[in-house]
């Protein structure tokens, strides 16, 4: 077994990157991948096992494997790592893999794979590749040819691609893990860092430092509440606002949907961008100039969606309370505070009730203090 040191300068070397061993010829390897609900998906043969359908996730410095697959292939722990992600910091397990074959193309005699991959990313998901998978070496993440392509000898030209205002850090950089992308992205007019996050459904998600400054983030503006989940458990409630307008690389959105986190996850990064955006391009990975090329791509991204009750709940043991009601939305206009208690109805029930088409009539059973209302009102969209 080797040790948590070792293990972490296994990463940041290369052994978790793909392509390392790839021979001179020839010039371009190429793997499959697929988008599906909002998702890059690409398969991964573990010690001759599967093949299993991985994300590509580089918002991830680390790969990730689901706990059941990791005890499948008899996968022992070498380390213990502490990481952050949005719901804060959590232990755990580093494993390391023999014999991983990615895309049907790519052989990694070792990966290594934290056991990170605990919340819920679809039955069929078995785990998500780290950054590095882009930024090993030079690559090109094709959404229209459903291909990513690999240089192991350099890109050369990028016809059709212009390169935008980004970062990859130097190899020699003292952050451990794979190296991940970032860009300058434009909110009405106003530069912000991010990271890009292929394994990030929503568009733009902010720090709430970052969200206040820009003024997305106050209570007198119209907000969606939600609580977002990943490494670390379950964040804060975040809101979803409407901001003027996001660009980046020559594309820009009017009048997108902008998540602001309820705390400041990466303080290194103002945001994330994620898949939502960053599949209006194809890319193309320079790693000698350490910058990101884009061309505009045919992708139609998503729809983007939120609860038209502005209401957000949990279940406290046998109670359902409201944790959150947004400015502006048809709860808080009829009277719905936070702390209030949904009665006559089952938790599955309540859920159905609040969520649903604009138009839609809802009616709900409410205790709060001990006294008992009955409080209808439509959904609607209000952002």
């Amino acid at each position: 077994m080797i040790g948590r040191r070792e293990v972490m300068a296994a990463i940041a070397g290369g052994v978790a990157l793909p392509g390392v061993a790839i021979g001179a010829e020839p010039r371009v390897f190429t793997a499959e991948i697929a988008v599906e609900n909002n998702r890059v998906l690409i398969a991964v043969r573990l010690k001759g096992r599967g093949p299993y359908r991985f994300m590509i996730d580089t918002g991830s410095y680390l790969s990730l494997i689901r706990p059941d697959l990791a005890k499948t292939l008899n996968l022992r722990t070498q380390a213990i790592e502490r990481s952050r992600g949005i719901g804060g910091t959590d232990a755990y397990n580093l494993f390391l893999a023999d014999d991983v074959l990615i895309g049907e193309r790519v052989h990694q005699p070792q990966v290594v794979f934290s056991d990170a991959f605990k919340f819920g990313y679809g039955a069929d998901i078995y785990g998500a590749l780290a950054a590095g998978m882009l930024t090993a070496m030079d690559s090109e993440l094709d959404f229209d040819a459903s291909a990513l392509r690999f240089y192991p000898d350099g890109r050369g030209e990028r016809p059709g691609y212009v390169a935008i205002e980004s970062e990859i850090p130097r190899l020699d950089s003292p952050a451990q893990g794979s190296r991940r992308i970032s860009a300058t992205v434009l909110i009405d007019g106003r530069p912000i860092r991010c990271v890009l996050d292929t394994g990030a459904p929503y568009a733009l998600m902010l720090n709430q430092t970052v969200g206040r400054r820009l003024g997305l983030w106050n209570d007198t503006r119209p907000f969606a509440p939600l609580r977002p989940n990943g490494i670390g458990g379950t964040a804060p409630i975040a809101r979803i606002v409407r901001a003027g307008s996001i660009e980046m690389g020559g594309a820009k959105d009017e009048r997108p949907l902008v998540t602001v986190l309820g705390s400041d996850v990466a303080a290194e990064f103002d945001g994330i961008v994620g898949l939502s955006f960053i599949r209006r391009f194809n890319l193309s990975v320079d790693t000698r100039a350490r910058k990101l090329w884009v061309k505009p791509s045919a992708q139609t991204p998503p729809v983007q969606r939120y609860g038209l009750s502005g209401l957000w709940i949990d279940k406290d043991g046998d109670r359902i309370t409201v944790k959150a009601v947004g400015s502006g939305s048809p709860a808080a206009l009829a009277g719905v505070t936070v702390g209030d208690t949904i009665v006559g109805m089952s938790w599955e029930g309540a859920l159905a009730a609040i969520n649903g088409p604009a138009g839609k009539a809802v009616t709900l059973g409410l205790e709060r203090r001990g006294a008992r209302r009955t409080v209808p009102f439509t959904l609607a969209a209000y952002l």
